[in-house]
């Protein structure tokens, strides 16, 4: 696998970790936001950009064929985020050039994981869970850094951490340009149009009527919702709810990290054995316990437990395999776009509930609403292997009842 695939993953790792972990921190403390509204929308606001980015960025690369120039595309958006969050000093200007920014960033993570599952056709299970590995690195790597960054002061360690981590993804940019090779392949087909973008609507829309595609979505979107009504204010949670420091935080956040790339060498192997549709569903299950216990305990270090339970990579690597397997590899990019649109979806939609929640009834509502969204997601998601497995068994079944009556026709025709 690409070295430098790897490296842009473990790059886009480190620069989630400080939008989606420590920015609605900065916006709070730093930049004196009062409403947690405000800074929900923090997160909400450049995944609406990323859904748009997924689907269309997706839809071009299938029509197209090629996808070096889209991871080009989510590198720069990236440098442009980072690099220009610290010239506001008010929360709705960052809004805004987050949502503008994510318009380019939001399709390095699609335009990745179809780089490395067409690279990797018949180990594709494999291939994201290394993917993924490199990307918890990252997370890893800018927890760590960003909670000691952050301890000698929010803003000056926060806007240094930016500029840091934009210097790291522009150099990485070119060395893309230089040195990775374009991973190029067969354009959708398409029924004859007038021009490519007709041509990408053609292959979005192909993609979305695919059901079992769009049931993978479903579940995804009710998980991730939840997850990110909890995730899109856990720092602030982690602070003021449960009176923990910006070193524990980040402790909380690096344990995460690193159980996650502990256990991801294993998801793949897991996922091939198992069945992605088995694996996700245990996953949506174990979210439940996760934030049960949240729910019910005002122990900084035990909610860190609970946080730092491994389960992003099971998820991911189980949707993603299940995604890539019911689109075809011209339609890659744009199968894998959908589910990643998806993810953004969901997390406009989770950080907007968890902030109003917030604000009518005070951060402890938070768990308990993720709790409700785990659940109705394991009930979907079990109801998924029940039907495979009826499936499976009815099939089984037809075969089985064929074959006395292939015999009776041979005897027949042996007689005769």
């Amino acid at each position: 696998m690409p070295f430098l695939v790897l490296a842009a993953a473990l790059l886009e790792g480190l620069s989630l970790t400080l939008v989606q972990g420590y920015l609605p921190l900065y916006v709070r403390r730093a930049l004196g936001e009062t409403h947690f509204l405000t800074i929900g929308a923090v997160v909400a606001v450049p995944a609406l950009g990323t859904f748009i980015a997924s689907n269309f960025w997706g839809g071009l690369s299938d029509v197209s064929g090629r996808l070096k120039p889209f991871i080009l595309v989510g590198l720069v958006g990236y440098v442009a985020a980072l690099a220009g969050y610290p010239l506001f000093r008010h929360g709705y200007g960052i809004l805004l050039w987050a949502g503008m920014a994510s318009l380019l960033y939001g399709t390095l993570a699609p335009s990745l994981k179809t780089y490395v599952t067409l690279a990797q056709p018949t180990r594709r299970e494999h291939a994201l869970a290394y993917l993924l590995m490199s990307q918890s690195i990252g997370w890893f790597l800018g927890s760590v850094g960003g909670s000691r960054l952050l301890e000698r002061g929010i803003a000056s360690g926060f806007r240094f951490a930016l500029w840091a981590c934009a210097a790291l993804l522009a150099a990485h940019a070119v060395l893309v340009a230089l040195k990775l090779r374009d991973w190029r392949r067969e354009p959708a087909p398409i029924r004859r149009t007038r021009g490519w973008l007709e041509g990408v609507v053609q292959d979005l829309a192909s993609l979305y009527e695919n059901p079992r595609l769009l049931s993978v979505c479903v579940l995804i979107f009710f998980l991730v919702a939840g997850n990110y009504i909890t995730w899109g204010f856990f720092a602030v949670f982690f602070v003021e709810h449960l009176h923990a420091s910006v070193g524990t935080l980040g402790v909380a956040l690096g344990i995460s990290s690193l159980l996650g790339i502990l256990l991801m060498p294993f998801v793949g192997p897991l996922v091939r054995r198992f069945g992605g549709h088995r694996i996700l569903a245990v996953g949506t299950t174990l979210y439940i316990v996760m934030y049960l216990g949240m729910a019910l305990t005002r122990n900084p270090l035990a909610a860190a437990a609970l946080f730092a339970m491994p389960l992003y990579g099971m998820v991911n690597v189980s949707a993603s395999t299940l995604a890539s397997q019911y689109s075809t590899g011209a339609q890659r990019g744009g199968g894998l776009g959908i589910l990643n649109g998806t993810y953004a979806l969901a997390t406009i939609v989770g950080p907007l509930i968890g902030g109003s929640l917030a604000d009518r009834s005070g951060l402890g509502a938070i768990p308990w609403t993720s709790l409700g969204f785990a659940f109705l997601a394991s009930a979907i998601a079990w109801w998924s292997v029940a039907a495979k497995a009826a499936t499976a068994r009815a099939v089984g079944s037809e075969a089985h009842g064929s074959r006395p009556a292939d015999r009776s026709e041979a005897t027949g025709r042996n007689a005769d």
